[in-house]
């Protein structure tokens, strides 16, 4: 592996420059969600890539559906970032300092005069309920096909039962539903879907069906990113999983790239596991093609994945709070030394750092076989999976979580 280590953590970023090259889609990953050091470096590679070399989308791990009040803030749209990340970043994602600070310079962007769009990526409520993107359906229908909002109603009606305010909520809502009710809500969705895109061609503007149709498959694919739970938790899984939140995602970057440009480059901010180019071993047993998969097999060299990662510290939990506006409380827990095998372990004892995987991977030369996920470890070819990778010697959680 070529390394290049930085006396303080990423002062310049020319090497990461070269190492990205002409590709179309960056995306920047990190081994947990609410990391201060993994939101902060996120900003700031951000920045470089928006200033320096041109890319003009943001896409994150969060509601498709809710993105578009963030979208709107940045470009000048009311209301105070502490609001806005957490309406519009789902999974409270968008509730840390690191997060704000992001949101906070997008914004001071565009008001500077730079091009700059935000999208939420994942399904709705990132997999706890389809009732936001079907609203936005539904209000889409009462503009250009009345006669149609009664299966926007009858979807939502369906759906309603299980709606959760996240995906720490809705997976016990539908397991309590009888197969009757899960298979009406399926039906319903998917009954919606089809009318879209059968009548697509008469509808105007394009643009604007093409986002209620997006709308529309998101809340198909959290019901079926629940049935998949439902099926794991029960011992049906395939050994192969399908991963509807993943393909949902990766459908949203080429949404983003048909709606805004294919000249556009798009930065992604995904989980590690969410972007690396080969399928994810979510458990021995259980393989799923993740949001990495689709954009590898169909961009190729045109898509880059930066994973990020670090030594010691610590990282979060999640905990199941009912009184909590989402269902669940993070906190805060140590992290032992690496282990033997992992990525993490052969970088130990270095300071911040930049490798280069490609190069090892061109020779041939194996990697190491497992990284971290929170606190624990995800068994994947870590010179296969990823092109580059950022490590830092410490984590820590982010201090408002």
């Amino acid at each position: 592996m070529s390394i290049t280590e930085f006396a303080e953590p990423f002062a310049e970023l020319e090497p990461l420059a070269e190492l990205i090259g002409d590709a179309r889609i960056v995306a920047i990953g990190e081994n947990n969600h609410h990391i201060a050091e993994f939101g902060a470096l996120r900003d700031r590679l951000l920045r470089f890539l928006v200033r320096d070399l041109g890319f003009g989308v943001l896409g994150f791990e969060s509601g498709f559906a809710e993105g578009r009040l963030v979208d709107e803030w940045i470009r000048g749209g009311p209301g105070a970032v502490a609001e806005i990340g957490r309406d519009g970043v789902t999974f409270s994602l968008g509730e840390s300092d690191e997060m704000h600070a992001m949101l906070t310079w997008l914004r001071e962007h565009h008001a500077a005069g730079g091009d700059i769009r935000y999208a939420g990526l994942d399904v709705p409520s990132s997999g706890g309920s389809g009732l936001p993107a079907l609203h936005a359906v539904r209000e889409y229908l009462e503009t250009v096909d009345p006669a149609a909002v009664p299966l926007a109603d009858r979807a939502i009606a369906a759906t309603e039962p299980y709606a959760g305010a996240s995906s720490a909520v809705a997976p016990g809502r539908y397991a309590a539903l009888e197969p009757a009710a899960r298979d009406a809500a399926t039906a319903a969705l998917a009954v919606l879907l089809q009318h879209l895109d059968s009548l697509a061609p008469m509808y105007r503007p394009k643009a604007e069906h093409a986002i209620a149709r997006h709308h529309a498959l998101g809340a198909l694919r959290v019901d079926a990113y629940l049935r998949e739970l439902d099926d794991l938790a029960n011992g049906r899984a395939p050994a192969v999983q399908s991963a509807s939140r993943d393909a949902y995602m990766a459908a949203t970057v080429r949404l983003l790239r048909d709606l805004l440009g294919a000249d556009r480059r798009l930065v992604i901010m995904v989980h590690n596991g969410h972007l690396q180019r080969v399928p994810c071993r979510l458990l021995p047993t259980l393989t799923a093609p993740l949001l990495g998969s689709h954009l590898a097999d169909e961009f190729g060299p045109d898509y880059f994945t930066l994973a990020l990662t670090a030594g010691t510290g610590t990282t979060t939990g999640l905990a199941p709070a009912p009184d909590a506006r989402l269902g669940f409380r993070v906190y805060e827990e140590k992290l032992g030394e690496p282990e033997p095998g992992s990525v993490e372990a052969a970088l130990a004892g270095r300071g911040p750092s930049l490798v280069d995987l490609r190069a090892a991977r061109a020779r041939g030369i194996p990697g190491p076989e497992r990284i971290r996920h929170a606190h624990m470890y995800s068994e994947v070819d870590v010179v296969q999976a990823f092109d580059a990778l950022v490590y830092l010697p410490e984590m820590h959680a982010s201090r408002k979580l």
